[in-house]
């Protein structure tokens, strides 16, 4: 039996979280021991409590970010408990811990490439010279995505037998006991246009609140869903209350049962500077909700233009703009890119990405 360290620095369920969920659970049995690592108890503990999932907090004092303390904790955990893969999903600290503790194999998945393409092109040597000397103190690179391996080789100079590509993939089983429970209330003459990620420079609202202000006043029975939380709320709600649309754009915050809020859109519409394959794409054109989206990250791989998708131009507010208006104008178009998402997102399941992710594993221990 494998023991597999699975290694979080979050505690509510976002999209690294999520995928750690479904690999965890989806993982063979008989093949496989595995442990998720929290940094605290929270959101994410109930979570994996009720799917019978195995938990070691960290007590790491914080998220997003490894301290001290919780490093040495999880490198007492990993030698006491002799773990042979230590898989990091936030971050490539974990394996350093692992590579101290002597086990088998550090992997780390790279959910997205944290820089936007104007960041990428203004890199300090310095900044290129730390990512590229992280790969020494990792033995595997999991890529979501073909245009991440690209960037991991074009920019960070990453070695490229080094990268695996293995795609997210949508818990086909748990969404579809979801879709049949009932939708959140709504005003049936309100059309919602919906973003859900966390408020961050990364996900660029603000780029989407403006877009929104150039149709609010033509399409006046719209309004402005955005899902979640982060340290640029502030500063979009100030946007908002300087433009008065604080009866048209709704924050919701967190919200853990996603699935029915995004029932209730009439489209869901991201506008990041980066990306990696978000989980809520997948989900989306799971749940028949068609999907604009900024060309970035590993999007463009998985998703055709006028297809299955409507696909934006990088931090443009105009060109987010003409897509909700097609959407909100074209009912053809609308239904196209709902059956079309339906067809994309049947390829890609999360047990097609957890079978890959072990054979992975067993492959390169073996190795």
């Amino acid at each position: 039996m494998t023991k597999v360290l699975l290694v979080v620095c979050n505690n509510e369920l976002n999209g690294t979280e999520r995928y750690v969920v479904d690999l965890a659970s989806n993982l063979h049995t008989e093949k496989f021991d595995v442990t998720i690592a929290t940094p605290l108890k929270g959101p994410l503990s109930a979570i994996l409590a009720e799917k019978k999932l195995k938990e070691f907090i960290y007590e790491n004092g914080k998220v997003e970010f490894y301290s001290l303390g919780g490093l040495w904790r999880l490198y007492k955990f990993i030698r006491k408990n002799q773990i042979d893969v230590v898989h990091a999903n936030s971050k490539f600290q974990p394996c350093l811990a692992a590579k101290l503790a002597g086990v088998k194999l550090a992997i780390e998945t790279k959910h997205g490439i944290f820089f936007s393409r104007d960041q990428l092109n203004k890199l300090s040597l310095i900044r290129k010279t730390y990512e590229f000397l992280k790969q020494f103190f990792i033995d595997i690179i999991i890529a979501i995505s073909e245009n991440d391996r690209t960037t991991l080789i074009k920019y960070f100079k990453i070695s490229e037998n080094k990268i695996n590509v293995i795609y997210n993939g949508v818990n086909f089983e748990d969404l579809n006991v979801k879709i049949n429970l009932p939708q959140s209330k709504v005003n049936e003459n309100e059309i919602l246009i919906g973003s859900i990620g966390r408020l961050t420079y990364q996900k660029a609202q603000e780029i989407l609140l403006e877009a929104y202000k150039l149709i609010c006043s033509k399409y006046i029975n719209t309004k402005l869903v955005l899902i979640g939380r982060g340290e640029n709320e502030q500063k979009l709600k100030n946007y908002v209350i300087k433009n008065n649309l604080q009866d048209r754009v709704i924050f919701k915050g967190y919200i853990e049962d996603i699935y029915r809020e995004m029932k209730s859109l009439k489209m869901l519409v991201l506008t990041s500077r980066y990306e990696g394959t978000p989980y809520v794409i997948y989900e989306a054109m799971a749940l028949g909700i068609p999907v604009i989206t900024s060309a970035v990250g590993g999007i463009t791989n998985i998703l055709k233009n006028e297809y299955d998708s409507l696909i934006t131009q990088y931090n443009d507010p105009a060109s987010t703009m003409r897509a909700i208006e097609r959407l909100l104008t074209d009912d053809k178009l609308y239904q196209k890119i709902i059956n079309n998402g339906l067809n994309t997102v049947s390829k890609y399941s999360v047990q097609k990405m957890a079978s890959k992710t072990g054979e992975l594993y067993l492959t390169y221990i073996k190795n």
